[in-house]
């Protein structure tokens, strides 16, 4: 979030153009998503759940409506829906992005747990 609040302190004139500038707030908001994740899941895939998913998504977007707000008061710079749908895209993607992995990873380690718990019945 202080690497967020620098990089917001940056006047407009030294910007790269508006493309750029989305992909650069799709990327850094999906790693600010993650970021409030891993606490929310307490560190393990197998605690990612909806709850901690969207309060991830929430508090992104959050953080991406105080950066707008901040940035109002940088030379050249003004608040723009676009980059805060940005952030919050971005943030979704991360989170979702991990929720899968989560999902992938724990289904596996069930599946083995389930055929060895099977094949000890035998």
């Amino acid at each position: 979030m202080g690497l967020i609040f620098f990089a917001s302190s940056v006047p407009g004139d030294q910007l790269p153009g508006h493309f750029w500038d989305k992909l650069v707030h799709l990327l850094v908001y999906a790693c600010l998503g993650v970021l409030f994740l891993v606490p929310l899941a307490e560190a393990r895939l197998s605690r990612v759940r909806v709850k901690a998913v969207a309060t991830a998504v929430l508090l992104s977007v959050l953080y991406g409506a105080f950066d707008e707000v901040h940035q109002s008061f940088t030379p050249g710079r003004s608040p723009d829906l676009r980059d805060l749908l940005a952030d919050g895209l971005g943030a979704a993607l991360g989170v979702a992005a991990v929720w899968l992995l989560g999902a992938i990873v724990t289904r596996g380690r069930g599946g083995e747990q389930r055929g060895r718990g099977q094949r000890g019945r035998s």
